[in-house]
């Protein structure tokens, strides 16, 4: 059933890569998982758990056992009287016997629902684990799609400021052929159109590479076609840490709990039945010489009335180790609210410098207009004019950034959270 589940998760992502003209960060996420493998992972972590609950159940259920044997021996058994008139038995020098062993438990102090506690949370802790590889995962492919969502805005920033480069080359072109202005301003907006054609290619290469990073991520065929859906995630509120390392510890710490009941067990008393029937040369009359049936049947009770202190230290020794989980719980608790006072501290310095950013870049774009005017009229520089579209240029660059950065604050936000 799972392998089946794997082919058609695979089938559904390379029809979701096929084409691909839009992607958004939960579907890269979601494919990460599916590429590899923590569904199929999970699945088999319950069918194993599944397994072990139906085991258990076998210090519940009757036993049955074939048990057969053939000896021989030197001596018989005999009964050294001598009566007149009375031959005395003999048993014989070989014993064949096959039986069938039959054992019901009654009570033994609720064992197999003890054990079912401990095998139960041993799984819940292979799943714990593999949830704190999944958020590294997570964290990754976070992180390579924000890049991307840099790399892309910059360089859409660099194409629109190229083609004001080419649209005021055109315009003092024509200038420098009226005689209006010098070929050498020319020659500063061509070099600094070379120069942002030069740094384009350099976020081509790196968005490449980022691309093939995400698509060994996730397992789809991502390309530079492919239009990156920027998220819009909402800052967690709730106080509740759920991190998959904290859980884990929580998992630990019950499991060595119901150790510490199951270790009580050695201490409580064992009834049950038993009982075994087959044939047996000699039966159960060890001086008939026929093959004869077997039956018997009883009541067993066992009950260790003292086992030096043994279960008191192994008590002992569950109770330290839950001690050192909860502090390491703790610590690791304490480490988690640290980062998220951190971040939080970054949502709130990107919420704020995006709040004046449309005002710088109002503001540079007036300047720019006015740069370029005095460029026409003779009074400005083509440097001055290509240094202006500069910062214009980071203006808008910046203000992309610090939403991309705010974006990528609460998504690690809310991760730190557990969400």
């Amino acid at each position: 059933m799972i392998k089946i589940k794997l082919v058609l998760g695979s089938i559904l992502i390379s029809m979701a890569s096929y084409g691909q003209h839009q992607i958004t960060l939960d579907s890269c996420i979601n494919a990460a998982y599916l590429n590899l493998e923590f569904n199929a992972q999970a699945g088999y972590i319950n069918e194993g758990r599944t397994h072990a609950m139906d085991g258990n159940n076998h210090y519940n259920l009757p036993t049955f056992e074939v048990n057969g044997n053939a000896s021989i021996q030197n001596e018989q058994i005999s009964i050294p009287i001598a009566i007149p008139g009375f031959e005395a038995p003999v048993a014989p020098l070989n014993v064949n016997r096959v039986l069938i062993n039959f054992n019901q438990t009654i009570y033994n102090g609720n064992l197999a629902a003890k054990k079912k506690v401990i095998d139960s949370l041993q799984y819940d802790e292979q799943l714990q684990a593999m949830e704190i590889d999944k958020v590294k995962i997570k964290s990754q492919v976070i992180g390579v799609y924000a890049t991307v969502l840099v790399v892309q805005t910059n360089m859409e920033i660099l194409e629109g400021h190229i083609k004001v480069l080419e649209k005021k080359y055109k315009q003092l072109k024509g200038a420098v052929e009226g005689g209006v202005s010098t070929k050498s301003k020319l020659q500063v907006l061509e070099a600094e159109r070379l120069k942002l054609q030069q740094r384009k290619t350099e976020l081509s290469f790196n968005e490449s590479s980022l691309l093939n990073t995400l698509n060994n991520f996730t397992g789809l065929a991502l390309t530079t076609e492919t239009e990156f859906q920027k998220p819009s995630p909402t800052l967690s509120h709730s106080q509740i840490i759920t991190r998959p390392e904290l859980l884990l510890l929580d998992s630990k710490l019950e499991g060595l709990k119901a150790k510490y009941e199951l270790a009580g067990n050695a201490r409580l008393p064992y009834i049950g039945l038993f009982g075994s029937f087959g044939m047996g040369y000699p039966g159960y009359d060890i001086f008939n010489p026929d093959v004869r049936p077997m039956a018997m049947a009883g009541v067993a009770v066992k009950w260790k009335i003292w086992d030096w202190n043994k279960t008191n230290n192994d008590r002992a020794q569950l109770v330290i180790g839950q001690s050192i989980i909860q502090q390491q719980r703790s610590r690791a608790e304490l480490a988690f609210e640290r980062e998220l006072i951190k971040q939080r501290s970054e949502v709130n310095k990107y919420t704020q410098l995006i709040e004046t950013d449309d005002a710088i870049i109002i503001a540079q774009e007036n300047v720019s207009k006015s740069i370029s005017s005095e460029l026409m009229n003779g009074t400005a520089t083509a440097s001055d004019y290509t240094s202006q579209l500069n910062t214009e240029s980071s203006a808008k660059l910046n203000k992309e950034l610090h939403q991309i950065q705010l974006m990528l604050a609460i998504l690690t936000y809310n991760t730190l959270k557990g969400n």
